[in-house]
């Protein structure tokens, strides 16, 4: 059974690798990548924002950070907006439900706390990601479109809640 919830502090170093690892395949400079580090730091997302894990009778199996509109981890939330970011399966898990279980408390708790939508951003290269997120009902926002850097372009995703 598969239980979501707030990530413990002792578990940050092997969310933080879980996080790195999932997203290699698709980092620009694969684990040389200048963002590594930032996926890595579990820790400081947990300090600044919301940090989820999945977890079963095995292990923390995904994760997602969940940003407050204004909060320090938000990058394109609005007011009415719950911004989600760094969304991971474990490589050896993906494929089993546990991003679509992670996503799915998201709604749930965007839904509860009356946000109208929840909004995310996917590097335009990372064509996996930008299907699964149209299973989910995520339509793309060209409009709001952005360049971290120069040469990466993250598309924005937007979920509007019932």
């Amino acid at each position: 059974m598969l239980t979501i919830r707030q990530a413990l502090e002792h578990e940050y170093a092997e969310i933080g690798k879980l996080t790195a690892d999932a997203y290699t395949p698709v980092l620009t400079f694969g684990a040389a990548d200048p963002y590594r580090p930032t996926l890595m730091d579990a820790a400081g997302r947990a300090a600044e924002a919301e940090l989820w894990v999945a977890v079963d009778h095995r292990s923390i199996a995904g994760t997602v950070t969940v940003c407050r509109p204004g909060g320090p981890y938000a990058e394109i939330a609005a007011p009415s907006e719950l911004e989600v970011r760094m969304l991971a399966v474990s490589p050896d898990r993906q494929g089993q439900g546990i991003g679509s279980s992670l996503m799915a408390a998201v709604h749930e708790t965007a839904a509860t706390e009356a946000f109208e939508s929840v909004v995310l951003s996917v590097i335009s290269s990372n064509t996996g990601a930008t299907a699964f997120y149209q299973r989910l009902g995520y339509v793309h926002d060209a409009t709001r479109d952005w360049q971290p850097v120069p040469s990466i372009t993250l598309q924005v995703w937007r979920r509007q809640l019932d």
